[in-house]
């Protein structure tokens, strides 16, 4: 079930205590709950902040108003469905609030036909087409010190310049996540907190979690030791990633290393997985494993990308024979600068945009976006 949001406007406590437990026992999160609107003005700015999927409505004891503040609801952006309810069925009450907009009609017993209309508009959410949300890509290293984390931080702080818009960057490696170090970020959250607090996910309370890495990036850490809380589940990660979605032009994630519960939950819900291997042999044996573990869960293929980093001018194997071993296609090779790395690390810098790794990072920030390759080409050419 679409994960829908709820505002409820009861005022009669028989309607409200048989509403709430509903809720309790559906995927759903309730915004903001209130008796009565005593300043129409101020209402409509909480409902246009707070976007609900669905309003619930009261209009016992509306009387001639009842269609008027239906209009004004359904007048506003973004309107949320409103479904009226009452404690009787009026059919001239029924037609004049149909009439007016809104969705749905209950009265007592609401459980089963509040939990119908509810699925029901679930079901036409999860169909309509996802237009003008961000892009969601996962990095994860085949075997520990492959470079993901790497390669994540530097292609998200590509990503602001090639929109203009805000990009997040969120630590999902639960035993060793390095993002925060990086990045330098200070907040003491992780993505956690927001799987942790559905319920309350919302612009505002999002922005508490968070904080500013480099300019136009956001970052969300990691715990600073292992932890072991309960693996978010498939269903709670989707959930925050389409909101994260609709917050960022870009949402990166790095998983850490190898095949995790939480690789297995997150990889159907973004929109590229990148399989970050070296020329080792070790780690192109993980890589194997890795892809056919996830191929045999049911990953489609077009969403994961093997990418070779630190790869030698002159390997000793070519790029068709590797494919091979692989049973997949490699889609980059980065080049190996591990000392201008080291160095920038060192001083807590990122390297800079001229350096070879970031334009390779930039290649990744384009191919994340959509856009096409000759955009990179010609942020490149602005360093002459």
């Amino acid at each position: 079930m679409y994960p829908l949001s709820i505002g409820m406007v009861i005022e009669t406590k028989q309607l409200g205590d048989e509403i709430r437990p509903i809720m309790e026992s559906l995927p759903v999160r309730i915004v903001f709950e209130e008796s009565a609107v005593t300043d129409w003005a101020e209402f409509q700015g909480k409902l246009q902040r707070l976007r609900p999927h669905v309003l619930l409505l009261e209009i016992t004891k509306a009387g001639d108003r009842m269609e008027e503040q239906i209009r004004q609801i359904r007048s506003l952006v973004g309107a949320p469905a409103v479904f009226a309810v009452d404690l009787t069925a009026n059919p001239e009450t029924i037609l004049r609030a149909i009439r007016a907009g809104a969705t749905e009609f209950l009265y007592p017993p609401l459980a089963n036909p509040l939990r119908a209309a509810l699925e029901k508009l679930s079901e036409q959410k999860n169909n309509e087409p996802q237009v003008g949300l961000g892009r969601a890509a996962a990095f994860v290293s085949v075997k520990g010190g492959c470079g993901a984390t790497t390669l994540a931080c530097h292609t998200a702080v590509e990503i602001p310049a090639l929109t203009n818009q805000k990009v997040l960057l969120a630590d999902l490696d639960l035993q060793s996540g390095l993002i925060s170090l990086l990045m330098r970020s200070t907040t003491p959250y992780t993505l956690l907190d927001a799987v942790q607090n559905l319920h309350r996910l919302d612009p505002s309370f999002w922005k508490a979690l968070v904080s500013n890495g480099r300019p136009g990036v956001e970052v969300v850490g990691s715990v600073p030791t292992p932890n072991f809380q309960e693996t978010p589940s498939s269903n709670q990660l989707r959930d925050v990633l389409r909101f994260l979605r609709t917050q960022y032009a870009a949402v990166l994630l790095d998983l850490g290393r190898s095949v995790t519960p939480v690789l297995m939950s997150t990889v159907e819900h973004v929109d590229m997985t990148f399989l970050v291997a070296t020329l080792e042999m070790p780690a192109l044996q993980c890589a194997q494993h890795m892809l056919r573990t996830l191929l045999n869960s049911g990953c489609p293929k077009d969403r994961l990308r093997v990418i070779l980093n630190r790869m030698p001018k002159n390997p000793d194997i070519t790029i068709p024979e590797l494919e091979k071993m692989l049973g997949a296609p490699i889609f980059m090779s980065i080049p190996n600068d591990y000392p201008a790395l080291y160095e920038c690390y060192a001083e807590g810098k990122l390297l800079p945009a001229r350096n070879r790794l970031s334009k390779r990072c930039a290649d990744l920030a384009v191919h994340i976006l959509g856009m096409p390759a000759s955009v990179t080409r010609k942020k490149f050419a602005l360093f002459g």
